[in-house]
């Protein structure tokens, strides 16, 4: 039976083993932040960690035959004339910006501790 499905494993045994090979995936984190200029207007902040999401992401063998690396141009025929824009990988904006960073400091506080940051945008798309 399990060969005529398709399956990869054969018995019980098989799927757990098929299940604890799906790696973790990035833990939210939960942070209470407010402006000096309102300290008494508290913010809840929902984050996770860009580097276990990229981790969670590239390390996910059900994604390694998805995930594109870098922008490509593909063309309908060998003159390069006619361009196919299907992806966003596939477009000019791709070529251009991968990566990012407004110039703008933002200034917030967690348990009475000043802390500035700087947005950085790191782009996923499925």
């Amino acid at each position: 039976m399990a060969d005529k499905l398709g399956l990869s494993f054969h018995n019980i045994r098989g799927l757990h083993q098929v299940v604890d090979s799906i790696p973790p995936r990035a833990q939210w984190k939960t942070r209470r932040l407010w402006y000096k200029s309102d300290p008494d207007e508290k913010h809840t902040i929902y984050h996770r960690n860009p580097c276990d999401i990229i981790s969670s992401l590239l390390g996910n063998p059900a994604f390694a035959h998805n995930i594109v690396y870098h922008p490509k141009k593909i063309f309908t025929n060998s003159s390069k004339t006619s361009r196919i824009y299907n992806e966003m990988w596939t477009g000019d904006w791709w070529h251009s910006i991968q990566v990012s960073i407004s110039g703008e400091r933002v200034e917030c506080y967690w348990h009475d501790l000043q802390s500035y940051f700087w947005l950085t945008y790191l782009i996923t798309c499925n």
